[in-house]
């Protein structure tokens, strides 16, 4: 499978998980061809549309509320024909479609993160994978609390720090980004 480059997608002012992140969260997500994915506040599309490459057997379900979202979505859906991905416009955890799944991933959660947990334990297969991206210290927090209380398993953190060069004369400057938690876990059997 190739990995997609950021300038790839069409992004307008929607949020994107980066690439180097993207890899690594799909890495994460230790997809089969035949799994079943929930991106929870899908963004621009990126992760679930990448991941959909990986699960060509499988479906990918993106979940986005904010309007300009669901367009650009739409838009990266077209651009790089994706078969296997089907868009939610709605709000986890109430508008994620009644269907069994094994992966869920979580970019945003808009303050419903324990529901949206509660959701992929009643939807989940057994050994399922849910992976989780912060950014802030309060949502990494919220996160560990949840997946312990929700007695998830094999719980891992993973904090990555990314920095690009910017040409400055004839100098490379590097501009670090914000650092990301990538938290992954396993539905307790």
């Amino acid at each position: 499978m190739v990995h997609i480059e950021d300038k790839e997608f069409i992004r307008g002012k929607v949020p994107m998980t980066k690439q180097e992140v993207r890899c690594i969260s799909v890495a994460k997500l230790d997809l089969k061809e035949d799994s079943v994915l929930i991106d929870v506040g899908a963004g621009s599309g990126s992760v679930g549309i990448e991941a959909a490459n990986f699960t060509p057997k499988g479906k990918v379900f993106g979940i986005e509320v904010n309007p300009d979202g669901i367009e650009v979505i739409h838009q990266n859906i077209e651009k790089f024909n994706v078969t296997n991905y089907e868009l939610v416009e709605g709000l986890a955890p109430s508008d994620i479609p009644e269907i069994e799944v094994d992966r869920m991933f979580i970019g945003g959660s808009k303050g419903n993160l324990e529901t949206i947990l509660e959701w992929f334990l009643s939807h989940s297969r057994e050994n399922a994978k849910v992976v989780i991206n912060t950014i802030t210290l309060e949502s990494l927090g919220e996160a560990m609390k949840g997946l312990e209380k929700l007695k998830f398993c094999e719980i891992e953190v993973v904090n990555i720090n990314i920095a690009r060069n910017k040409k400055i004369g004839r100098y490379n400057m590097m501009m670090g980004e914000n650092p990301i938690y990538i938290i992954s876990a396993k539905r307790s059997k």
